[in-house]
Formats: structure tokens, C-alpha cells, sequence
């Protein structure tokens, strides 16, 4: 690990943040998220509008929708992660906003319900409902066709992105992502990988962080062999849309997520996986002040140019 990044890490070290499992929900929302400490502003941009998402049970969802390409024709559906219990789009917004920026798509960042309020499969649900939501509106938000149909997240966000992807494969007649873009996604609750083992504690997420973000999201354990919990365990990962996945060197949940990887291309899936030396989980969140995260996000960046173009 180099020098900046052990530094960083010194310093959450000394800003009293106790880990999650000694916290209440409420006690663990009270604390700044890594992108409000780490990131900075947001860019300006041409569009930022407020919206509001359906729900099949008659909830509405806040949304934003970022532009500053007025010529785009590819719009990413982006989920934000927190464990399914944490983050919400304001918080996410500096990164959000600079993504639609550096990749010339609008970005629609989606404030799905929180567990433990909203368990499993309730956050799935809204995944779902931001995708119809999409595909219905694009073209008015765009001015033009939709070309490009992005599912998007990071850890429990990119979760979502690929169950919904994954869901709306299987609906007869629903259009399509063309891309799902997953950043050090969660795809498992086994807690039993070698990168389980090695960054159990001490590197940003810790194991003990991740059972209490299960515990709250989908608190019985038999439940998340559903594979809309744990895509990892779905039998078939067949027809779902081309996908990057990048992974974090020093990342409790990467050996999931590069597992996962390969499942996709198992399944003939076109499939591009990338470990992004040197990081944390959360690196995105850090793309600003450390470099080797700032070189995995060009690296995001790039690739979905290239796949968007």
C-alpha cells in the first residue's frame, strides 16, 4: 500500500468514527459519509433537476438527474452504496455530478428506502422501479431517443444495478441496460473469501462492518441464499447485459466481486474485469485526494466512454 493511502487511513483512524457494530442505525447516519469528508464540492453542471419515482406500492422516491452534455444520448440509472442502510444522493452528489460530467451521460442517482426501515427485497423493488422509470422518460429528460441504458452502482449500490439487471432480463418486452458498470459490488454474504480474511480489520470496511450492514439489511440469514439478495447465488447469470466490474486491491469484498466476474463470463456474458491496485473500498470516495483512486476512476471513466461510444 503506498504512502498516501496509509496516511488517509491514519487519519480516519483519529476522527472517532467507532466501527459500525457497536453503533445504532441512527448513531451510524449521524456520522459524515466517506465522499462528504474526502470528496469536495460538486462541479457546476447544466442540469441538475429533482424527481420523483413510483413505486409499485405507492411510495415516491427522490431522484436527481445530472447533464452537462447537452448532445448526450446515454443516460446511467446510478445507485449509491452505504450497506443498504447509509448514503443517499446529496451525500453522493459531488461524485455523482463529475461522473455525468467525465463520461458525457446524464446521470439519474437514485435515493432508494434504507434498511433496516426497509429491508430486503424492498431496496431491490426500487431498483426495479427506477429502471421503468428510466426507460419511460429518457427521451423526455433527453430531447432525443435513448441510445444507452447504463445500471450503475458501487458496494451495495451496484448490488441493486445488477439484480435489477438481472430482473428485468427475465420480463419479456422490457428494455434492456446496454451496460451494468459495478464498482467493488457486494455479491455474497459468506464472509469466508481469502480477501475476507486478509482485510478483516484495518482497511476502511472490516468484516465486523459488513455482517452489521447484512444484519440490518436482510436479517435472516436464510433469505440471502435469494439470489436477488446475493447474485452470486442466482444458477443462472445468462442474458444479462455486458458488464464492468472493478475490483479493490485491499477490499474485504473483492474476491466476491471478482468471483462474480467470472460467473458472468461463465455464462457467456461479455464481461471485463479490473482489480484496481493499491485502493480501498471506497476508493471512488477518495478520487480526488489520493492518486492511484484517482487513476481507478479515469479508469471507469474511460471504459464506459469507450462502451458508451
Amino acid at each position: 500500500m503506498d504512502q498516501p493511502t496509509l496516511d488517509l487511513l491514519r487519519r480516519t483512524r483519529t476522527r472517532g468514527r467507532k466501527p459500525l457494530s457497536g453503533l445504532s442505525v441512527a448513531q451510524a447516519r449521524s456520522y459524515p459519509s466517506w465522499f462528504e469528508l474526502l470528496y469536495g464540492p460538486a462541479p457546476d453542471i447544466a442540469i441538475r433537476r429533482e424527481l420523483s419515482i413510483p413505486t409499485e406500492d405507492g411510495a415516491q422516491l427522490h431522484a436527481r438527474l445530472y447533464a452537462d452534455d447537452p448532445r448526450t444520448d446515454s443516460l446511467v440509472v446510478y445507485f449509491h452504496g452505504g450497506g443498504w442502510v447509509l448514503g443517499s444522493v446529496a451525500a453522493f452528489e459531488p461524485y455523482t455530478a463529475q461522473l455525468a460530467r467525465r463520461t458525457g451521460t446524464a446521470v439519474l442517482s437514485v435515493d432508494y428506502r434504507l434498511a433496516p426501515e426497509h429491508p430486503f427485497p424492498v431496496p431491490v423493488h426500487d431498483a426495479d422501479a427506477a429502471l421503468d422509470f428510466a426507460v419511460a422518460n429518457a427521451e423526455q429528460w433527453l430531447g432525443r431517443p435513448l441510445r444507452r441504458l447504463v445500471a450503475m452502482g458501487d458496494s451495495a449500490g451496484a448490488t441493486l444495478a445488477t439484480v435489477a439487471s438481472r430482473r428485468r432480463a427475465a420480463r419479456a418486452g422490457a428494455r434492456q441496460p446496454d451496460l451494468q458498470v459495478l464498482v467493488y459490488p457486494v455479491t455474497d454474504a459468506g464472509f469466508d473469501t481469502p480477501s475476507y480474511r486478509d482485510y478483516a480489520d484495518g482497511y476502511l470496511l472490516s468484516a465486523a462492518d459488513m455482517r452489521w450492514f447484512w444484519d440490518q439489511y436482510c436479517p435472516d440469514p436464510s433469505r440471502r441464499a435469494d439470489p436477488d439478495a446475493c447474485p452470486l447465488r442466482a444458477p443462472d447469470l445468462s442474458g444479462l447485459p455486458p458488464a464492468l466490474v472493478f475490483s479493490a486491491e485491499f477490499d474485504p469484498l473483492r474476491d466476491e466481486g471478482e468471483r462474480y466476474a467470472e460467473r458472468l463470463r461463465q455464462a457467456g456474458v461479455d464481461c471485463r474485469l479490473q482489480r484496481c491496485p493499491g485502493v480501498l473500498h471506497s476508493f471512488l470516495a477518495m478520487s480526488t485526494s489520493l492518486p492511484l483512486a484517482a487513476s481507478a476512476f479515469d479508469a471507469i471513466c474511460a471504459s464506459m466512454r469507450e462502451r458508451l461510444a
